[in-house]
């Protein structure tokens, strides 16, 4: 059943992941996220592949300055989300893992995201089909049905798993995967060779 306390749960944690990913993609790196990294630096018995990979890196760093681990994961970033590589890995985009692509994805993708309340905002320096944006639309439709949940809408909850999942059909399951395993064989750190495993397993 959809309104099930274990569906609410499962949900809550899909919000998580999305948010964390989503900011990654969108953010750098930054000193509280070394900082965040290195007090998880404990091996756990999770069968998470994805988790248990970024402990291990932690775990490595655990004993190295801050600033040091920052500028290694920043070089990593740069290399894996813009770029800047010469294994060619091509960066997050979908128009650039999608066969024939057309200005009609960027037209599908702002639909979805005007549909449901979203917009990319005058700031934003990215593309609507960047990894990162497209992550957080789908955190943003996890927060919008766990919301219709709680408000026992039941129908509501439903539409918006159904947006979710067609969102994921026409774009973010299309891609994801591909890229990630891209990623995750270009990656120097294994803080962002987990975070690949991660979307591979969400994608």
């Amino acid at each position: 059943m959809i309104e099930s306390e274990g569906y609410r749960q499962e949900l809550e944690e899909k919000r998580s992941a999305f948010a964390f990913l989503s900011s990654l993609f969108l953010t750098l790196p930054d000193e509280g996220l070394v900082e965040s990294l290195l007090t998880t630096a404990s091996l756990s018995a999770s069968d998470d592949v994805g988790l248990r990979e970024i402990e291990r890196y932690a775990h490595e760093r655990r004993d190295r300055p801050v600033q040091e681990t920052l500028t290694e994961l920043a070089k990593d970033r740069v290399r894996l989300v813009r770029g800047a590589n010469k294994n060619e890995l091509r960066p997050p985009y979908e128009s650039l893992y999608i066969d024939n692509p057309t200005q009609g994805t960027l037209g599908s993708l702002n639909r979805f995201y005007a549909e449901n309340g979203c917009r990319m905002t005058d700031e934003a320096k990215d593309s609507p089909d960047q990894i990162g944006v497209e992550f957080a639309f789908i955190e943003h439709l996890l927060n919008e049905e766990l919301t219709a949940l709680e408000e026992d809408d039941i129908e509501r909850a439903s539409r918006l798993a159904q947006t979710r999942e067609s969102f994921m059909a026409q774009h973010l399951g299309r891609w994801a995967y591909e890229y990630a395993k891209e990623m995750k064989a270009s990656a120097r750190t294994g803080f962002y060779r987990g975070i690949a495993i991660m979307i591979m397993e969400a994608a």
